[in-house]
């Protein structure tokens, strides 16, 4: 009898988007005692698969890695010691599955599926830890449920574990990807007010009329923090989501109130920044780099969503025959909200 099955998936060698290649794999046929087999329905691509798949994260991926890191499907099976899933159970997987709680280790970091050498889940079927496996809220589909892997347990992570945003206070959303749109979400739910930035009349629209957005910016407008703290009455915003880094994070300072926290998430206005230490101490702003957030987080941000019947915001979902688009479409940035493939119904 046979020791392996073939599954499809997709796989990037970190040397440019045209490597990009939907290949052949085997997945064991037997399980350890902590592992379970899930049939892939759904996954989600991030900024992060980008640069991945262009080297400029991990660099090349020798041998060639599975792509992507979030992932909804449906239990095929359990190993023997396994309690927490059961067969035909609907979950998510933790993006990191060795950091099952409190601050991060580095010995867990390099865990993080779909980069660094580490296969991610972009296939019809996997075998992951039961530990790094959470019950999807109940009240989503499998690519709803898919996209609150990083791109809502950032958010989560940024405005909620770590920026500790309360009701009344103010804050500041950098763009409409999907992480911005899970942020702008949480944060109606907690009662925070929010200016967001984006280039788009369009999109500055649809966050004030569908998210309940109290204020949008042109972040191109060089003298964008003198209007945010004119919109706050001069006071400054409470919380940061900075996912452009680059010179937008300086200027982000220039925008937040006394005490202030920023959590530095994205790096699409590149990797090296320029800020004012002076306004830094003079304010006592905290910054705090996003890598990622645990297992336990995962579970707490899913228990949220279903208590509070948070729907994700999709932008498009790709069969699995089109990842090819799928990524080039994330890359043109035109998208508000998520981009999802559809591996199966």
């Amino acid at each position: 009898m046979s020791k392996e099955k073939f599954i499809r998936c997709y796989t990037t060698d970190g040397k440019g988007l045209a490597q990009l290649q939907c290949v052949q794999r085997t997945v064991p046929v037997g399980l350890y005692p902590d592992q379970v087999r899930v049939a892939v329905h759904a996954v989600a691509l991030n900024y992060r698969d980008l640069l991945v798949a262009g080297g400029q994260y991990g660099g090349p991926q020798n041998p060639p890695i599975i792509v992507a890191s979030d992932m909804s499907g449906i239990v095929l099976e359990v190993g023997r010691d396994v309690q927490s899933v059961a067969v035909g159970d609907h979950v998510i997987n933790a993006p990191v599955p060795e950091w099952l709680d409190g601050r991060l280790q580095r010995k867990w970091s390099r865990s993080f599926v779909g980069g660094q050498g580490t296969d991610g889940v972009l296939a019809e079927e996997l075998v992951y830890p039961a530990s790094g496996l959470v019950p999807a809220p109940r009240n989503t589909s499998h690519e709803q449920a898919a996209t609150l892997v990083v791109a809502g347990l950032t958010a989560w992570a940024g405005l909620v574990t770590h920026g500790a945003a309360q009701p009344g206070q103010w804050a500041l959303i950098h763009g409409t990807g999907g992480v911005a749109i899970f942020a702008a979400q949480i944060a109606a739910l907690l009662g925070v007010r929010v200016i967001q930035t984006t280039s788009s009349p369009q999109k500055a629209m649809r966050l004030k009329e569908t998210l309940g957005v109290a204020e949008t910016l042109d972040y191109r407008n060089e003298n964008w923090p003198e209007e945010v703290r004119s919109l706050t009455d001069g006071v400054g915003v409470d919380v940061v989501l900075e996912l452009a880094g680059g010179s937008s994070l300086g200027k982000s300072i220039e925008a937040c109130n006394y005490g202030a926290r920023v959590s530095v998430i994205g790096v699409l206005d590149g990797l090296e920044s320029s800020l004012s230490v002076f306004s830094l101490i003079m304010r006592e702003v905290s910054l705090r780099g996003i890598y990622m957030e645990s297992v336990a987080e995962l579970g707490h941000f899913a228990r949220a969503v279903e208590t509070e019947k948070l729907t994700p915001v999709i932008d498009r979902v790709f069969n699995f025959e089109e990842v090819d688009a799928a990524y080039t479409y994330l890359k043109s940035q035109q998208h508000f909200g998520k981009v999802v493939v559809r591996v199966r119904d």
